[in-house]
């Protein structure tokens, strides 16, 4: 696909998450003078069943540091296990996964350099005081990869990992032309976002595509999108800053 010459005074911007995160970012990007349109392309599902239930029961009782990815990594944990939350030291990925942790476990210990799940474990392993405290467990999600844990396997720290829930795509169904939208911009914030964009929509004409890291524009270019931009940290600042949109 080709982007779109020129910027409109009016932007158009399809947000393709879940229906709950499109309504936190929309207004955000209001602000920005953009005007948000809402396609939401996956789900989030929290996992609960007795074998989850079980891993929680073993490694618990010795886990020094719960690692977090994602606010809903967050949720979905203390939905399985909300008493207690005072015994553990909480590291997360960045602002928005830490200001999910303050509200649930009143505090953030350490928060990562990056904003990925791999400077997460290299800021762990720099700052984390691991040799006293070296029991991690990362609560995230079953479809994410494991970019955490080979930072911590090449340094030699192992860490246990509990899949705490799931983002489901947008099952294929009849697709809509883009061009009914219209939007200028697509933003797409994960794998899972691109493949139920791609459920969904018919790209019967040229649009910008912004994704929020490598793994999102991996995914993106494998289903035959052309990439415009890529955020440099994943976080709604960084999609900005990709499109150029820094007040």
């Amino acid at each position: 696909m080709t982007p779109h010459a020129g910027t409109p005074s009016r932007r158009r911007v399809l947000l393709t998450r879940s229906e709950e995160d499109c309504a936190e970012w929309a207004p955000l990007f209001r602000e920005r003078g953009a005007e948000p349109v809402s396609l939401p392309c996956i789900r989030c599902e929290f996992i609960d069943t007795p074998a989850l239930r079980a891993e929680f029961a073993a490694v618990l009782p010795s886990t020094d540091w719960l690692a977090f990815t994602s606010r809903r990594g967050v949720e979905a944990f203390v939905a399985l296990e909300p008493t207690h939350l005072a015994r553990w030291r909480v590291a997360v990925v960045g602002a928005t996964t830490a200001a999910a942790a303050a509200i649930e476990f009143g505090r953030v210990d350490l928060v990562g350099d990056g904003g990925t799940a791999a400077s997460l474990a290299a800021t762990l392993l720099r700052d984390g005081d691991l040799t006293h405290h070296p029991q991690i467990l990362l609560a995230g999600a079953e479809n994410a990869g494991d970019a955490f844990e080979h930072t911590l396997a090449a340094a030699g720290t192992r860490c246990a990992r509990v899949n705490v829930y799931r983002t489901v795509p947008a099952p294929v169904g009849a697709k809509r032309p883009l061009s009914s939208l219209p939007v200028d911009n697509v933003v797409l914030a994960s794998p899972s976002a691109v493949t139920g964009f791609v459920h969904q929509i018919d790209l019967d004409v040229p649009v910008n595509v912004y994704t929020i890291g490598p793994s999102t524009t991996a995914a993106a270019r494998n289903a035959g999108l052309t990439v415009t931009a890529e955020a440099h940290e994943p976080s709604l600042e960084g999609i900005l800053e990709a499109m150029q949109w820094r007040k």
